[in-house]
């Protein structure tokens, strides 16, 4: 009995150890799979911080810039390996074991600029951020951009360090200095072509003006037409390329101001008009008459964007019409939408033209059009207006039948009564004469201008308006005249040698009366915001080269008191007629182009004469000389410039060639080329200036 409960006693325990044998062999096997799990997980983590490690090091033996990370006792803990090749101060061990940050800086930075990082670094461990900025370095000469970033490394919420980034701007820096210099360089370049291209044609455009103004002789007056009209469309071409270094350059203006909507589509509507009056081509205006009397934008772009529209279309349509379609929309109690149409029966666009038609230099069809005159600048101007105005522009064409040019600005509105029909405002004369609208009584002008010639052209565009007219040819001259005299209006011309305009201005500023007297810059110079430029200067308008009789009158109606001015019968104006007198005698056809001469004096025998007795008394033989002994190049090269000018407009175009070189010798600083041509220079030039005079004798 007892064996047998012993024996069932056992049973139990044996099945009691084997289910305790199997629960501890199967924790057993998920201990060893835990344990494989846990080794799987330690390789891992040992092969991912070996490649964290191996990243870490290849970014700082790889980086371009030099990365510096500090504790936050700003002692050096890690580098890359480009900060060695800017300082072998210490070693890459020593550095990595822990270097003052203004130590570890020490060969790389000027001590200002290493003060200027250290200031910031203390403040970035105390937990102010800091901006990322840029700092010159010319540490042992050499000149270095240097973009530092630093960046606080933040634990637990406290600063446990600074990650510092030095990046290498100096290329990038040096290019931008190379494109402002290139800007800087186009844009010289820009106003000194506007003031050589300008300066003649001042005279060009001037003389024609006169022989329309003068002469009752039609064939006379039909060449200095054309003269004119070319003068006018070279001067569109510069003023085109000027104003696209404006926009080029982020410099075009939109000045606003009040006008009257009838006024504007009769300007336009009249220069189009002279434009097509020896073609097949009618011009139809139609002009809601609902359109607000008197708006408020820049009427003169405004205008602008017009005739470039309509002048395209006057080169591109040989017959049938071109119309000028123009309404609004009303947007609030003060704005408009103004929408503005041009329409052709011209040649039109092809569609794959299309695409560049608002591009720059852009002339599309160019086989078809080879005819066609300007510089492809007009759409690309106009597109850029419309857009600082507010608006859009868009085309749509046929090619072969016509094309449309739509586009919309937003104007502001002073007065919503309807404009009515603009048919009474429109005129047109084919010959274009401008005629004076008034004339004065004791008005006084002073014009000062170094080139004879410009003096010339200022008098006679004033001389209809029994203006009596004081002259000087320098800004010390100019001083000597307003002291004798009272002036309503001084005329300075801009570049003057010795003394420049600017300088001869604020002098006479500071003269008796000087602060009364209206004071007007003549400038070739018309480049982007003179007319501020001008202001800030102290004078009181500008008027560009070659001079306008209709700015001129426009200076004159601004500043003379109304007193002085008298209304006139257009009719009752004088014309006169050029004398035939003798062109020159015969010692002179060596030395002077009879063609070129009267080219540059429209034709007129006693004009070229006047341009000879000029060229003598303005000699500039004995300051040449002066200046040459005194090496003064600027003046010297100054002065060699006026008698490059000079003598191309009596056609010595000999001595113009020779000027030109010795000019170009001085800019370029090839100075032994004036030594070994100056004598022969002025020898010639004297020689010539003597033949003249004795040539003028015989006229006497």
């Amino acid at each position: 009995m007892n064996d047998s409960l012993d024996e069932k006693q056992l049973r139990l325990e044996n099945k009691k150890l084997g289910r305790e044998l199997r629960r501890l062999r199967k924790d057993n096997e998920m201990l060893r799979m835990a344990n494989d799990q846990s080794l799987r997980t330690l390789a891992y983590i040992q092969k991912d911080s070996a490649r964290q490690v191996f990243y870490n090091n290849q970014m700082l033996r790889t980086s371009p810039y030099i990365l510096i990370l500090t504790d936050d006792a700003l002692h050096t803990v890690m580098v890359s390996d480009v900060y060695y090749e800017h300082s072998d101060r210490y070693d890459k061990d020593k550095v990595m074991r822990g270097v003052a940050l203004d130590e570890a800086l020490d060969g790389i930075l000027e001590d200002a600029d290493l003060k200027i990082l250290m200031e910031k670094c203390n403040m970035a461990v105390k937990g102010r951020p800091i901006q990322s900025y840029l700092t010159c370095s010319r540490k042992n000469g050499e000149k270095t951009d240097w973009k530092v970033s630093v960046r606080r490394m933040i634990s637990d919420g406290n600063v446990v360090g600074l990650n510092i980034m030095f990046v290498d701007m100096t290329d990038i820096v040096d290019a931008m200095e190379h494109v402002r210099e290139a800007d800087r360089a186009k844009t010289n370049f820009l106003a000194n072509m506007s003031h050589e291209i300008r300066t003649p044609m001042n005279t060009i455009n001037g003389m024609a003006e006169f022989i329309l103004r003068d002469s009752s002789d039609e064939k006379a007056r039909h060449n200095a037409f054309m003269i004119r009209s070319a003068c006018r469309s070279l001067i569109t071409i510069i003023n085109d390329i000027l104003d696209i270094s404006k926009i080029e350059t982020g410099k075009l203006e939109i000045i606003e101001d009040s006008y009257e909507t009838a006024g504007l589509f009769a300007d336009v509507s009249t220069m189009i008009k002279i434009r097509l009056h020896d073609r097949s081509v009618e011009l139809v205006v139609n002009i809601d008459e609902n359109m607000p009397r008197i708006l408020y934008g820049d009427e003169i772009r405004l205008k602008q964007v017009l005739i470039n529209l309509l002048g395209n279309a006057v080169k591109f349509t040989k017959k049938g019409y071109i119309e000028l379609r123009a309404g609004f929309e009303k947007m609030d109690e003060t704005h408009c939408e103004l929408r503005m149409s041009v329409k052709d029966t011209g040649i039109g666009i092809r569609a794959e033209d299309g695409k560049d038609i608002f591009s720059s230099f852009t002339q599309v069809d160019t086989k078809r059009n080879r005819s066609v005159e300007g510089a492809g600048l007009g759409l690309a101007i106009s597109r850029n207006l419309v857009e600082a105005m507010g608006g859009t522009i868009s085309f749509e064409s046929v090619y072969g039948k016509g094309t449309t040019f739509s586009f919309t600005v937003i104007s502001g509105v002073e007065d919503w009564s309807p404009v009515g029909s603009i048919d009474r405002w429109v005129s047109v004369t084919k010959d274009a004469t401008f005629r004076i609208s008034f004339l004065t009584r004791d008005a006084r002008v002073l014009i000062v201008d170094d080139n004879e010639m410009n003096l010339e052209v200022a008098e006679g565009i004033l001389s209809p308006y029994d203006i009596d007219v004081v002259k000087a040819s320098s800004g010390a001259e100019a001083m000597i005249r307003f002291q004798e005299r009272e002036y309503d209006i001084v005329l300075m011309d801009h570049m003057m040698p010795v003394m420049d305009g600017v300088e001869a201005m604020k002098k006479i500023r500071s003269m008796p009366g000087g602060r009364d007297v209206a004071m007007v810059a003549l400038t070739a110079n018309v480049i982007s915001g003179v007319e501020e430029e001008y202001r800030k200067m102290g004078f009181d308008d500008y008027l560009g080269k070659p001079i306008e009789p209709e700015a001129m009158e426009e200076i004159l109606k601004k500043f003379l008191p109304p007193e002085k001015m008298r209304s006139v019968d257009e009719a009752a104006e004088e014309k006169r007629t050029d004398a035939s007198v003798p062109l020159m005698t015969e010692n002179l056809d060596d030395h002077i182009d009879k063609e070129v001469g009267l080219k540059y004096c429209m034709g007129s025998t006693s004009l070229l004469n006047k341009m000879l007795a000029a060229f003598v008394s303005t000699s500039r033989c004995d300051s040449l000389e002066q200046l040459y002994r005194e090496k003064n190049w600027e003046e010297y090269r100054i002065a060699v410039h006026s008698v490059k000018g000079t003598s191309l407009n009596i056609g010595a175009t000999a001595l113009h060639e020779e000027a030109k070189a010795i000019e170009t010798a001085v800019k370029e600083d090839r100075f032994s080329y004036v030594d070994e041509n100056h004598a022969a220079f002025v020898a010639y030039y004297r020689h010539l200036t003597a033949l003249i005079e004795e040539h003028l004798k015989t006229l006497s």
